[in-house]
């Protein structure tokens, strides 16, 4: 609750908001509702769901689904090796079939949904 005070007091744009569980989905214009439902859905069903609280901001850039996603402080010096960037891509793969039928790219962010440069482009 502390991270969305800060975020909505420093006036970053949210969007709208889903809750399952302990899951946060922002979505912002340009994401339709029903695809932010099936996100959530899709996260939840897949067991991506924890014991902590999780905040995710949806936003559509040039017809490209930007799925960010927060990283926690201790890992941000941290390169992502090999094998974690394989299972995002098959996850942006993944969501693309199953949920939103057009390209995605996970973004890993602070915890103002600002870009962590971790990932090769």
């Amino acid at each position: 609750m502390i991270l969305i005070f800060i975020l909505y007091s420093c006036g970053v744009n949210m969007g709208t908001r889903i809750d399952i569980d302990n899951l946060n989905v922002f979505f912002l214009e340009g994401v339709q509702k029903e695809k932010a439902i099936a996100f959530a859905n899709y996260w939840k069903d897949n067991g991506f769901i924890g014991e902590r609280k999780q905040v995710i901001q949806l936003e559509n850039d040039n017809n490209v689904i930007l799925v960010k996603l927060i990283e926690r402080d201790f890992f941000y010096d941290e390169p992502i090796t090999i094998e974690e960037e394989m299972l995002l891509q098959n996850l942006e793969r993944d969501l693309e079939r199953k949920v939103f039928q057009q390209g995605v790219e996970i973004v890993i962010t602070d915890n103002t949904f600002r870009p962590i440069e971790k990932r090769n482009p």
